[in-house]
């Protein structure tokens, strides 16, 4: 069931629709906010720049998970491959 939370973000409050707990969408927005402060740190940046900004850090942090992702499947297939190998290898003996 689809719930409203308030959250508040840059100084400003947003109404959330969500099927998550009320906790997880405030940990979420408690995420954005230290990702904002990250980039905004020991900058003067207007609202529009430093969100485009977050959101390309976060963005290159999201394909660097897929990628290790992808990276492990094809490790994990390589080592059932070489099992195989080995297994069909001692059975052969």
């Amino acid at each position: 069931m689809s719930q409203t939370i308030q959250v508040q973000i840059l100084g400003r409050d947003y109404s959330l629709r969500s099927h998550q707990s009320e906790q997880q969408v405030q940990r979420v927005a408690n995420f954005v906010c230290q990702m904002l402060e990250e980039t905004a740190a020991g900058r003067t940046v207007d609202t529009r720049d430093l969100t485009v900004l977050t959101l390309l850090n976060l963005a290159g942090k999201y394909l660097q998970l897929v990628d290790g992702q992808v990276q492990q499947k094809q490790n994990d297939s390589r080592i059932r491959e070489l099992v195989e190998q080995l297994e069909r290898s001692v059975s052969g003996c």
